[in-house]
């Protein structure tokens, strides 16, 4: 669907990280309304061939779990492989995303984290007593794994939490800073910048995102960028207003250790609010500042 453009080549290329690390795609009914895609090491399939089972064994897992934009092979392509050198990884793609599919009217960040929780429970998963799983989230990515690991540790199960990350995202979000940045972004409500409709909205999107002077984008890519930002845009939209609908819920502190990894220079979530999330997240929770970085610095 996406041609034969620049943006169908960095899709193959993002793809062939993956599977370079040993991940293959695929897909579980979670229940009897939602259908998860995801991309995981054979080990943690219910029926991984032989090699894999004698090269992997009992490995910790890490949950990459991705933020708006493109597929999710684009944001966890660069730590595919080296991630994959110690852990067993688990990539799923968030509903409304790309592959994954409900009929459910749940629309929620902690509907979202319900949904890999089913996947993980899931008979189509190996996951065993006491085997630890690290949850790692990214901008909106961040909300569902700060869910998951409540939803984990509450739900009890196959799997200890051991670790989360939450990398750029603001957990201690409120309505006034979806306000600042529709205004910093020059329009009325924050959707029109997070799910771009135009090649306008997606350069300004691009523009707050990344760190540095603007970079030169042919309208002929930006096109074709936009096609993966359009994917079921009208339930991303929904999915920020459940997030909105979601502002008066309380961020309590983990039992886990924390970190929180922000870029210096993020223009979606000023570096402030790290400090606010580690506050809300309590003694257990460690800030990591990555210096000459915007909103995504595990990209740049």
């Amino acid at each position: 669907a996406m041609g034969f453009g620049v943006v169908s080549l960095l899709n193959a290329v993002f793809r062939r990280a993956f599977t370079s690390a040993g991940l293959r795609p695929s897909s579980v009914a979670v229940d009897a309304d939602t259908t998860l895609h995801f991309w995981a090491h054979p080990s943690l399939l219910s029926s991984p061939d032989a090699e894999s089972k004698q090269q992997r064994g009992r490995r910790p897992v890490v949950v990459l779990i991705h933020g708006f934009g493109p597929d999710p092979t684009w944001q966890w392509a660069a730590q595919a492989g080296p991630l994959s050198k110690h852990f067993d990884l688990i990539v799923p793609t968030l509903l409304f995303f790309g592959a994954s599919t409900t009929r459910a009217p749940g629309r929620s960040d902690a509907f979202q984290a319900a949904a890999i929780a089913q996947l993980l429970a899931s008979d189509s998963l190996v996951g065993g007593e006491g085997r630890v799983v690290h949850v790692v989230g990214t901008s909106y990515g961040g909300l569902v794994a700060y869910h998951l690991a409540r939803a984990l540790q509450q739900g009890g199960g196959a799997w200890t939490v051991g670790k989360v990350a939450v990398c750029s995202s603001d957990l201690a979000k409120g309505p006034e800073d979806d306000r600042a940045l529709a205004a910093k972004g020059g329009v009325a409500d924050v959707t029109e910048l997070m799910v771009p409709a135009d090649t306008k909205a997606l350069r300004r999107l691009m523009d707050i995102c990344a760190h540095g002077p603007p970079k030169y984008l042919p309208e002929c890519l930006a096109r074709d960028l936009l096609r993966c930002f359009a994917v079921q845009r009208e339930g991303k939209i929904e999915l920020i207003k459940g997030i909105a609908s979601g502002h008066g819920f309380q961020i309590t502190p983990l039992p886990q250790e924390v970190l929180i990894v922000w870029g210096e220079f993020d223009q979606i979530f000023p570096v402030a609010k790290a400090h606010k999330v580690k506050e809300k997240l309590g003694e257990k929770a460690t800030v990591r500042i990555i210096p000459n970085t915007g909103h995504l610095p595990q990209q740049e």
